[in-house]
């Protein structure tokens, strides 16, 4: 008995215990302070940052979709105030008319309707309009568009395609102000309307969703399955609720699978619309939970750790500490420069080094990784429109130094939506490929070949020959070879499908403007377009 007294005596007034004691308490509560409030203070920043990245995705959806409306608008205004009001009397000469505008601005791809204010069809352009007397004169929308500037109307299915279509009307008015008819145009959901909202993921689990608060349906959504469905009955999900009663901003809510997501909402300017940007909050906190779990991990080596090597080491440590303290002193008084923290022990700090380093890399990788999702396109590994159009400004400024000229080339392929059609998608992310290998090897080094849409495809011809005659015909012979180069079929599993593309080109100098040149050669290639729709109907 004396023995284990002594013993327990001993190591009971030892310094080196109470000290290892001491640090383990402190390690304890402190390890169990920091992570309370690193948690809570990580939590709320992550929960700041994650919803303004929510509601700038939010904000900017409904920035396109306002533009994907204004400019729609903007040509049933035009058609509206500048159609002779003799047409009305005269449907042939009217659909002529209506056509040759649809011909160079294409923004209605359903139809282009003229309605007299008797509800039936004076004359249009399209598949997508409904013939017969009165055939629209119990429809809610022709009555609003008669009494109203500009009418959006209820979404609904196409029955030529099966997929949605959104009609908007002006009415034409004659001098005294009087309506005499409305223009009506029908859109589809291709690729360049809600495109954003039908196209756009965020991260794994997140997505877009457009909805009508006063019909409460799905306008669009990147989850195609949800489009002219009924939004959630009240009490199904309380961010909804709010959102519908006006709520604009971000918050966390569970939805009608259960899942939790943070949701940010933007109104539709004049609309009884909102655009939603959501994520699953699993997805968007999994940095919180690594750094909650690298926390912890830190605390439990520091309890090993740091109590061993005390009672180890505590005397040998003296002098390194006192060494350690007055570099550290002289570095934070800026008598020393500072230096990067040395990896010399793998203990905790050794470990933080290690995960810091680590990050930092990621870091870098992941701007690296951005960098090019902002400049090219994902799938054919070219430039897409915005490195383009820089590209562009670049080769008109050499143009200036140079006097020089350069062109513009806008592509369209012929017969790609029914390979997409009719082998699916795979097979036209295929061909998009083919394509652009092609293409590829028919330019210079200094030129500029892009992905500017779904099956366009821009090349800037730059430094050309200051003579307009060579210029021209330097830029003829790569349209050609680029016209030649898809003469080959595309093989897809077993079966050879043919393409073909439709050229706009327009030639610029030092005196020309970016815009100018892309609407010119953009314009061409419509044209160019066109005339291969109306020589295949006429074979």
């Amino acid at each position: 008995m004396r023995l284990k007294y002594d013993w327990f005596n001993e190591i009971k007034n030892s310094i080196i215990a109470r000290v290892i004691l001491f640090i383990c308490v402190m390690i304890i509560l402190g390890g169990l302070t920091r992570y309370y409030f690193s948690a809570y203070t990580i939590h709320t920043n992550l929960f700041k940052v994650i919803s303004i990245h929510q509601e700038a995705l939010a904000n900017e959806a409904a920035k396109e979709i306002t533009h994907d409306l204004d400019v729609r608008k903007a040509l049933l205004a035009q058609i509206a105030s500048r159609m002779p009001l003799e047409l009305l009397e005269n449907p042939h000469q009217l659909k002529s008319w209506l056509e040759e505008r649809h011909v160079f601005n294409p923004l209605f791809s359903g139809a282009l309707l003229v309605l007299n204010e008797e509800g039936s069809l004076i004359s249009g352009t399209g598949a997508e309009r409904v013939e017969g007397e009165k055939a629209y004169e119990k429809d809610d929308f022709f009555k609003r568009a008669f009494n109203q500037e500009f009418v959006i109307g209820t979404l609904m299915f196409s029955k030529r395609l099966n997929e949605p279509v959104l009609p908007m009307a002006m009415p034409i008015k004659d001098a005294l102000g009087h309506v005499r008819a409305i223009v009506v145009g029908l859109t589809y959901y291709d690729a360049t309307f809600f495109n954003r909202v039908l196209n756009g993921r965020i991260g794994k689990t997140g997505g877009f969703l457009l909805i009508d608060a006063k019909q409460q349906i799905f306008i669009a959504a990147t989850n195609k399955e949800l489009i002219l469905k009924p939004t959630p009955s009240k009490g199904k999900n309380s961010l909804h609720d709010r959102a519908i009663e006006g709520f604009r901003g971000s918050d966390i809510t569970i939805n009608t699978d259960g899942v939790e997501e943070l949701s940010a909402i933007a109104s539709i300017p004049n609309t009884d619309w909102f655009v939603v940007s959501r994520i699953q909050t699993k997805e968007a906190f999994v940095m919180e939970d690594n750094i909650k779990t690298t926390l912890i991990r830190a605390h439990i080596m520091s309890l090993i750790i740091v109590p061993t090597i005390l009672f180890l080491f505590l005397f040998f440590f003296f002098k390194p500490l006192r060494t350690s303290a007055l570099l550290a002193n002289k570095m934070s008084l800026g008598e020393a420069p500072l230096k990067p923290l040395p990896i010399t022990r793998m203990d905790e700090v050794g470990y933080l080094t290690v995960a810091f380093n680590r990050l930092m890399a990621m870091l870098l990788a992941s701007q690296k990784e951005l960098k090019e999702i902002a400049h090219y396109d994902y799938l054919t590994k070219l430039p897409n429109r915005f490195l383009m159009v820089d590209r562009l400004e670049q080769a008109l400024a050499r143009c200036a130094r140079n006097h020089t000229r350069l062109a513009l080339l806008f592509m369209d392929l012929d017969g790609f939506k029914a390979i997409n059609d009719s082998l699916g998608h795979s097979a036209g992310d295929h061909a998009l490929i083919e394509v652009a290998k092609r293409f590829s090897a028919l330019i210079r080094e200094s030129d500029t070949l892009a992905r500017v849409g779904g099956d366009e495809f821009v090349i800037v011809l730059s430094d050309l020959d200051s003579d307009v005659a060579s210029a021209h015909n330097a830029a003829t012979l790569v349209a050609t070879k680029c016209t030649e180069a898809l003469k080959e079929p595309f093989l897809f599993q077993g079966s050879a499908k043919m393409l073909g593309v439709s050229i706009g080109m327009a030639m610029g100098d030092k005196e020309s403007r970016v815009d100018d040149l892309m609407v010119a050669a953009d314009t061409k290639m419509y044209q160019a377009k066109h005339g291969v729709y109306l020589s295949a109907h006429e074979e």
